[in-house]
């Protein structure tokens, strides 16, 4: 059929391949065959075909034309290279398609399947997919998964232009070759030995500046910016010190429920209402009661305790009682556990009470080979 088209030209394209789904097109019309007429005016389409007129937003101009046409969807032949077609009855080495714009389809190479969209070219109705092959290499240790297959590392496999999904442990990456151009791609997921496996439950996990303390039950683990990691059953413990330690001297009761570092010191409160520092200043203070709010600023620490009594921690120096409180609701920092940290060399994973500890001197490459 012909086609005349009025209208703007960024709306040409998609009008194009939306008439050519069910229809090839002469343009200039060939009188011979009857004309597709499309006018755009004031928001909307009027289409024209064998004396019937619709007019259509663009959103719904597909089904008019098709209404319009009155013809099925082209279908195109496929044929699958060193691959299978996934289709609802099964794998087959070629089918026919719906033609489209770009066409979706699953392959499967070897026990990989991989989602492949192509562009069909205008005019051909058998073509082979893909049109290319990557090989995607992978360097690792012991084994990864991709889309979901389990793969030995390392290994080279050719992937259609499509997304690839690698699991490595507890790393995900997520690779987009859909538009990837060069023949090899290279994905390095070598990590070292993992350095240690600590089994303990992790009730809470703070961050601070010079480090992560893990605390757990029957163990905890203090891991450094700098230094090695620190197994240990202290309820807390970082670079400036052991709150044991600090205990033997100052009676400390219960669990830590607010640790904040600045500028070498860390600030601790405990669940009885105890406070105190470890590092370069010492301050020393028992609440008396647990603490129901806790308000971190950057100059001071807000402390309100369930005898509604206000303290001010300031961080020039000076612990200031504040009067008494109403009405105020338990706000407590949030310690939970996450899956993943990252810290300077190490990668820490907290998962069905284990901690792995991974060496973090390592570099994750996706970039293609030069």
């Amino acid at each position: 059929m012909g086609l005349v088209y009025d209208g703007p030209a960024s709306f040409f394209n998609d009008i194009f391949y939306l008439v050519y789904k069910y229809a090839d097109i002469s343009i200039p019309p060939d009188p011979n065959y009857p004309t597709l007429k499309i006018k755009y005016e004031d928001g909307y389409f009027d289409v024209e075909y064998l004396g019937q007129k619709e007019s259509a937003s663009f959103e719904n101009i597909e089904s008019v034309i098709h209404n319009l046409i009155n013809e099925y969807q082209k279908s195109i032949f496929v044929i699958a290279e060193n691959s299978l077609i996934i289709t609802p009855e099964g794998t087959r080495t070629s089918g026919f398609l719906p033609w489209d714009k770009k066409i979706t389809v699953d392959l499967m190479v070897g026990d990989i399947i991989f989602t492949h969209e192509f562009t069909p070219p205008l005019g051909e109705f058998i073509i082979n997919i893909p049109t290319r092959w990557i090989d995607l290499e992978i360097t690792g240790l012991n084994s990864a998964k991709v889309n979901g297959v389990d793969l030995d590392l390392p290994t080279k496999i050719s992937v259609p232009p499509s997304k690839v999904l690698i699991e490595y442990g507890f790393e995900k990456i997520e690779l987009d070759l859909t538009n990837y151009s060069e023949q090899i791609y290279s994905v390095d997921l070598q990590r070292q030995d993992l350095y240690k496996s600590v089994e303990t439950k992790i009730k809470k996990v703070f961050e601070l500046e010079s480090g992560i303390y893990f605390y757990g039950t029957p163990i905890s683990v203090w891991i450094p910016k700098k230094g090695e990691p620190i197994v240990t059953k202290s309820r807390f413990y970082c670079d400036y010190g052991d709150m044991e330690e600090k205990s033997k001297t100052y009676y400390i009761d219960g669990e830590i429920v607010f640790a904040y570092e600045k500028e070498k010191t860390v600030y601790l409160i405990s669940s009885s209402g105890h406070f105190f520092t470890l590092g370069n200043k010492t301050l020393n203070k028992d609440f008396g009661r647990s603490p129901l709010s806790i308000v971190l600023t950057s100059n001071y620490i807000q402390v309100t305790t369930f005898g509604l009594e206000n303290y001010k921690i300031d961080f020039s120096g000076g612990i200031y009682k504040q009067g008494n409180a109403f009405n105020v609701l338990l706000d407590l920092p949030d310690y939970s556990v996450k899956e993943v940290y990252n810290i300077q060399d190490y990668t820490i994973e907290v998962k069905d009470n284990i901690i792995n500890i991974y060496n973090n001197k390592r570099e994750i490459t996706d970039n293609a080979a030069q």
